[in-house]
């Protein structure tokens, strides 16, 4: 018999972990926790595939205490509630904490039960939970696509490549950017959210349900909030790097997405990792419905 999904609630409100196990608890084996530290210690104990953490707790945000589960369990899948002002514990998350989804408080019960499903499916594929962070594997060499004309960026990024015997592949216009995808294999994609004047978001929502192992690092001065908050559900995106660029913090993003390539390349089945949540505009739909069509030889590539 397979061993239920196992999750974690994490909120210092016991009314919202009352009302958060009686929803899911027919459903998945709920563990509940009020106190962030008691919650560490027992990702540390326990077997647990899921962890939905709130932001604003008192003794410990939801960004870092994610950023720690991550250490101590990191095949686990980190969910984060937070307020749709908080743009900035959103990206703390994110780029510290690799979470899986943000869902915004007061929660849809739907979208919260849809995005559980979605982690679960994974969580299932994925096998047996462990607190034991994963050993280290041999530095893979990868392609990396930039779509960005910025200097100050592509200083990061050739520097990068040089220094870990990586290959760049540049586009200039997103016809440039389809026809590299569906020619090449890409590990990692580095996008303004801008490129020769064209939106690149929807190819982002595109490729993260094309390719889920193509890792997104997003650098933009763009502060639209509910813009980058979308991303961060539909296009998976891994990082998220503000402009004007920051040469440490770009460093540490393009290193990570280098270990997680060759993490997942020495898994011997390729579970998927990520699942993107469909655009819920229809226009943004019909975008991202196109721009899959046009990535047909890619997708052909990845499942041959």
């Amino acid at each position: 018999m397979t061993p239920p999904i196992r999750i974690l609630f994490i909120d210092d409100e016991e009314r919202i972990l009352r009302s958060l196990a009686m929803q899911f608890r027919r459903h998945y084996e709920v563990l509940t926790e009020s106190d962030p530290q008691r919650a560490l210690e027992r990702l540390q104990d326990e077997p647990v595939h899921i962890v939905v953490c709130d932001q604003r707790m008192p003794k410990m945000n939801g960004a870092e205490l994610l950023t720690r589960a991550r250490e101590i369990a990191p095949q686990t899948l980190r969910i984060l509630l937070t307020g749709y002002s908080d743009l900035d514990a959103a990206i703390e998350a994110l780029n510290g904490g690799g979470i899986f989804r943000y869902l915004t408080k007061p929660w849809d019960p739907e979208e919260m039960a849809a995005t559980l499903r979605q982690a679960a499916e994974i969580a299932a594929r994925q096998g047996p939970p462990t607190s034991r962070p994963a050993p280290p594997c041999p530095a893979a060499a990868l392609n990396v696509l930039l779509l960005d004309e910025a200097a100050d960026t592509l200083a990061c990024v050739e520097a990068f490549c040089a220094a870990g015997g990586h290959r760049l592949l540049r586009a200039h216009s997103l016809d440039e950017a389809l026809a590299q995808l569906n020619a090449e294999p890409v590990d990692v994609l580095v996008s303004d959210l801008r490129l020769a004047g064209e939106d690149t978001a929807p190819l982002l929502k595109s490729l993260a349900q094309a390719h889920p192992r193509l890792l997104s690092l997003v650098v933009t001065p763009f502060c639209d909030t509910q813009a980058l908050l979308r991303l961060i559900n539909e296009a998976q995106i891994f990082r998220y790097l503000p402009k004007p660029v920051r040469r440490g913090l770009f460093d540490k993003g393009l290193q990570a997405a280098a270990e997680q390539v060759a993490q997942w390349r020495a898994q011997p089945v390729a579970a998927p990792a990520r699942l993107a949540e469909a655009p819920k505009e229809a226009r943004e739909r019909e975008k991202v419905g196109s721009l899959l069509g046009l990535l047909g030889r890619l997708r052909q590539r990845l499942s041959a």
